[in-house]
Parts: structure tokens; sequence; C-alpha cells
């Protein structure tokens, strides 16, 4: 009896093994959602590591032209400094030029632009900016060598006698677009003496 008893007890135990095989879903079947002990499948693992390196390297690409930008307005920045410590220079000069003619410089009454105070200011070598263009440089910014073009002009001014167009441009060398470009006027102020 004890045999039967034990295949009794063996048989139940298989058939209660089966019935819950039976019940239980497979893995990825719909039902199995419902558990909680189940994982992910490879597909879901698959479309999450893609999604998450899409990600990542859209963050890359944000932080490279970040970067980038930073670069590019540094050397805006500091070619816009040079501009400014030339143009000081110039200011300073048109300042000193022929302020102490007394009581006021003959350029004050000249009949044409050609002789203007504009004009002698800039064709003057010792005194004045000696020429209609000067290039200075190079000088290194953000790692690169740039050279500092000023261009003045008084023919296409507002008042060729008096008035000083000056144009800057820095430029990388061995290119010919310039990171940074500044139009100003000049007054020579001995124009405040003249009649």
């Amino acid at each position: 009896m004890s045999q039967s008893r034990t295949a009794n007890l063996v048989y139940r135990w298989f058939s209660i093994q089966w019935k819950v095989a039976k019940a239980t879903p497979l893995l990825g079947h719909s039902q199995s959602r419902s558990n909680k002990n189940t994982g992910f499948t490879l597909i879901e693992v698959l479309v999450a590591m893609i999604v998450a390196a899409v990600f990542v390297s859209m963050t890359m690409q944000a932080i490279v032209t970040s970067a980038a930008f930073r670069v590019v307005a540094t050397q805006y920045d500091e070619a816009v400094s040079w501009i400014q410590e030339d143009l000081e220079t110039v200011v300073n000069q048109a300042a000193q030029y022929e302020i102490t003619t007394q009581p006021y410089s003959s350029r004050c009454l000249a009949a044409l632009s050609s002789d203007g105070l504009a004009a002698g200011f800039l064709n003057d070598n010792i005194t004045g900016l000696g020429g209609t263009s000067t290039t200075i440089g190079p000088r290194a910014l953000g790692g690169k060598n740039y050279t500092l073009t000023r261009t003045a002009n008084y023919a296409n001014s507002s008042d060729p006698y008096r008035l000083l167009n000056v144009t800057y441009q820095v430029t990388e060398q061995g290119e010919s677009k310039p990171i940074a470009t500044v139009n100003t006027e000049v007054i020579p102020h001995a124009v405040f003496k003249c009649p």
C-alpha cells in the first residue's frame, strides 16, 4: 500500500505541476505583462539602447557646436578689442593734428577736399595716418594668426573737408573673409578751431 500511496502522491504532484505549467503564460506572451517577476524582451532592450544612443549622440553634437561657437565668439571679441586699440591711437593722433596752429589751420579754408583737414590728416606721414591703407599684424587670436587692415577715406564721407571714414577689417592670414569689420568716422580736432 505504501507504494501505491507513493505513486498516487507522485501522480498528484506531476498533475499539479502540469496544470501550473499550462496556466503560466510564456515569456513575451501578452499575459506575461501582468506578472511582476517578468523582465524585458530583447526587442525592448534593443529599442532602449537605440534611443539612448541617439540621445547621447545629439547631446555630444550640441556640446561640440557650442564649443565651436564659443571659439568664434572669443576670436571676434579679441578682434574687436584689437580694432578698438588702433582706433584709440587714431583718435589720439586726430586730437593732436594741427591743434596748436594759431589762430587756426590754413586747411580750414581749403577750396578742394584734397586740401582739407581730413585729407591732410590722412596723408601726413609724421603726425597723421600716413596713407589710405595700413596693415597691422599678424596677431594670434584664438590660436590662429590674423591681420588688421585699416582703410581711411575722406572723399566718401559726409563732409570730405573735415571728416575721415575709417574701415577696419580683421582677417585670418591666407583667408579673404574678415571675422570682424568696423566702420567709423574720425574728425581732426583742429576742425573745431576753424572759423
